[in-house]
């Protein structure tokens, strides 16, 4: 019998950018902190997702997701209508915030990841 093994989702750790926003993210001592960050953590941990975080404004996050070279993810963003056009959202981390993905963020990266948040 001639098993197949599924091909990994990432072939790097997933970019995760974000903006300075105490309590929820920000870093100290050069890493990074916060509810939001500790919540995304624990679904990333769950997702079993290899991911590294990088503290990139706002403006800069929007470059990098309208490049959409390779899988990326932005932290904090809400769901406005027309946003699914630019990219790949997330289920909710706090308050209505999600991950805002390039489209070149792998669906299956995306399903794993929400199907996480959603315990």
């Amino acid at each position: 019998m001639l098993m197949v093994l599924a091909a990994p989702a990432l072939a790097e750790p997933l970019p995760i950018h974000y903006n300075e926003r105490p309590p929820h993210h920000y870093t100290r001592q050069g890493m990074p902190q916060g509810d939001g960050i500790e919540r995304l953590r624990a679904a990333l941990a769950t997702a079993n997702l290899p991911y590294q975080f990088h503290a990139t404004p706002a403006k800069q996050q929007l470059v990098l997701l309208k490049a959409n070279e390779r899988p990326a993810c932005m932290l904090a963003w809400v769901a406005l209508p027309g946003r699914e056009r630019a990219g790949k959202l997330s289920d909710i981390i706090y308050d209505e915030r999600r991950l805002w993905c390039t489209m070149a963020t792998p669906d299956e990266v995306m399903q794993r990841l929400n199907a996480a948040l959603r315990q």
